[in-house]
């Protein structure tokens, strides 16, 4: 009987994990939603901003679980717009969206890590 009371005890402590799901953050700012998404160590998995029809519309950032860049751009009501940039540990993928349909993807090497600025 011992034994049956703990699997349940410790099956109901693993659904109740299971269920606990990604820690939000939503701050209203005018017609806007500020939204951060963590991850499990408490380092930010996603940052963006909602309209208040609840449509990605603004930047928006995606981090891996050490806190790198994943993926960068912007939407616009619920679509990707604009240039946005995918990142890997070989390539940098640069995509240009308009109203949501991909119009271009180039595919940039890492391997050029040369700071490059002009002064005027």
């Amino acid at each position: 009987m011992r034994q049956v009371l703990f699997i349940l005890c410790f099956m109901s402590t693993l659904l109740g994990m299971a269920q606990n799901g990604p820690i939000r953050e939503n701050i209203k700012k005018g017609n806007t939603i500020e939204s951060t998404v963590y991850h499990d160590n408490g380092k930010v998995a996603q940052h963006g901003y909602f309209n208040m029809a609840n449509d990605l519309d603004g930047a928006w950032i995606s981090y891996d679980v050490s806190g790198e860049i994943m993926a960068q751009g912007n939407y616009r009501e619920g679509k990707r717009i604009g240039t946005w940039y995918f990142y890997n540990t070989e390539e940098i993928n640069q995509v240009h969206y308009q109203d949501g349909l991909i119009m271009q993807v180039n595919r940039l090497a890492k391997k050029d890590t040369r700071v490059v600025s002009q002064f005027e």
